[in-house]
């Protein structure tokens, strides 16, 4: 299984929408972050099961993402570690923001 890196920024998003959606309901503020970890942990097993972004945007990138509810989880398979295994980034955001193609 690969090793798994959540970038700081991404930790701070994950609490931010959590405060965000527990100022309306706490109950699904935490099944929502629930959610996400979730889908993260799944990244982790099969990264290369996923969307690659680049064929949702208009230039190159090496990332790819998974839906979860309103909101996107983005990653970037990195190389391998010294500890032989490899790494994933994971990246978060709302999901329209970041994948409208009207």
């Amino acid at each position: 299984m690969m090793k798994l890196r959540i970038n700081p920024i991404v930790a701070e998003d994950l609490k931010n929408i959590k405060e965000y959606i527990a100022e309306d309901n706490e109950e699904m503020a935490v099944k929502t972050i629930q959610e996400i970890y979730a889908r993260i942990e799944n990244i982790q097993q099969f990264p290369y099961m996923r969307a690659d972004l680049a064929k949702r945007v208009s230039f190159r990138t090496d990332y790819k993402y998974v839906i979860c509810g309103n909101y996107v989880v983005l990653y970037k398979i990195g190389k391998e570690y010294v500890g032989g295994g490899s790494g994933c980034e994971s990246v978060s955001g709302y999901h329209e923001d970041i994948l409208d193609k009207s």
